[in-house]
């Protein structure tokens, strides 16, 4: 369990991110994002933004002040002015200093956010005021601005494209990401054998990443015999299952770097696969090279379904979405297919520095069998590449 292979294949600038105790990106990539929600601001003409977070749910404040919400985090965004951030608890608040960034002003929270913090955030705005909210507002927070009768625009769709494109920084966060879950997914390969649980195998999972400062975002596994299949799409949680040698393994796997994300899925087992195993994937292997081959700036939507409907064409389906974006949240756009449908998004254009997961999980439309193969990729102007390393295609041990 010592394999670094895909840590050792990063260049130099990743190299570089993950000597530091505590990574932090530049005050230039904080800028780019401080213009991108002024930007927000003057277009909605709104008077101050709020961002609240809670339990470690969302990425809005890590993203514009470097600090990822542990309990509970309100942030108050001012066109032109510094940023205030309230944390809670209050030991978490020397932590905090060595993550933000320069324009960020931390205070404690005091535990008292709603009552206090968030009147005082509000105290000089009334009906002629609007505000832009990212974040899921607790109710006591929505019913003092409606006393005020401040209006409330919902932005986080604003936020969220933000998000979709990145920046050449949040693309080495993430290239660093994608190896440390392919040494996850190397781990679990190289150490699976019939008898272990789904608890051991995420155990193992982990321990290939952990290590060289990755995190658990998912670990997901399918399990079911390959010849009487009753499973067709990975679990999200483990069991005491023990798998055997006559077992396919679903799997999806993703660790983070400060909250940046891979994303690997593939499928394994300890046999050649059966003929209608061997069908679902050879179908799952085209649709992720064809898409992977079109797919760039500028690609369009109608392209993409053409050629998922191959899976139909095959008399299969999916259950997973087909791709998605991934950095920053479950990002648009998600799609699914023809007999399996998701989001719908009129006129949409993949766009340059897109980091999306292709992942063509094909299943019998019985849903008993299915398989796992795709990736994350980063898109770019005339092309799409790999943001992973671990091989591709079934996994037969």
């Amino acid at each position: 369990m010592n394999n670094a292979q895909f840590i050792n294949d990063l260049n130099d600038t990743c190299k570089a991110i993950l000597k530091e105790k505590y990574p932090v990106f530049s005050e230039a990539e904080y800028q780019r994002r401080f213009s991108l929600i002024e930007t927000v601001i003057k277009q909605k003409k709104l008077d101050k933004v709020i961002i609240y977070e809670a339990l470690g749910s969302g990425n809005a404040v890590q993203y514009f002040t470097g600090w990822h919400t542990t309990q509970e985090a309100l942030v108050e965004i001012r066109e032109n002015e510094n940023l205030n951030l309230y944390v809670e608890h209050y030991n978490h608040l020397p932590m905090a200093e060595k993550l933000i960034n320069n324009r960020t002003k931390l205070f404690w929270g005091q535990r008292q956010l709603a009552n206090k913090i968030l009147p005082e955030m509000i105290n000089d705005l009334g009906q002629n005021n609007t505000i832009g909210i990212i974040g899921r507002l607790p109710y006591s927070y929505i019913t003092q601005l409606q006393q005020k009768n401040i209006r409330v625009i919902d932005i986080s769709k604003d936020y969220n494209l933000m998000r979709s494109i990145k920046s050449n920084e949040e693309i080495s966060w993430m290239k660093i990401a994608s190896a440390l879950t392919d040494e996850g997914i190397n781990n679990i390969v190289s150490n699976l054998k019939p008898g272990l649980n789904e608890h051991e195998m995420s155990q193992i999972t982990q321990c290939g990443y952990l290590k060289h400062g990755g995190h658990k975002i998912i670990n997901f596994f399918g399990i079911t015999d390959m010849d009487n299949p009753e499973n067709c799409v990975p679990y999200q949680y483990t069991s005491n299952k023990n798998i055997t040698k006559n077992d396919i393994i679903t799997t999806e796997i993703s660790s983070h770097f400060w909250n940046y994300p891979g994303q690997v899925l593939r499928t394994i087992g300890f046999k050649k696969m059966t003929p209608l195993y061997n069908e679902l994937h050879a179908v799952g292997d085209e649709v992720f090279s064809t898409i992977f081959s079109i797919l760039k700036d500028g690609t369009t939507i109608e392209e993409i379904n053409a050629v998922s409907s191959k899976i139909e064409d095959g008399s299969f389906s999916i259950w997973d979405d087909l791709i998605h974006g991934y950095g920053g949240g479950y990002l648009d756009p998600v799609l699914g297919t023809k007999s399996r449908p998701a989001s719908s998004y009129e006129g949409f254009k993949f766009k340059e520095n897109m980091t999306v997961v292709i992942q063509p999980n094909v299943i019998t439309n019985d849903h008993k069998a299915g398989i796992q193969t795709g990736e994350l990729v980063h898109i770019q102007k005339d092309k799409s590449v790999r943001m992973h390393s671990f091989k591709m295609g079934y996994i037969e041990l």
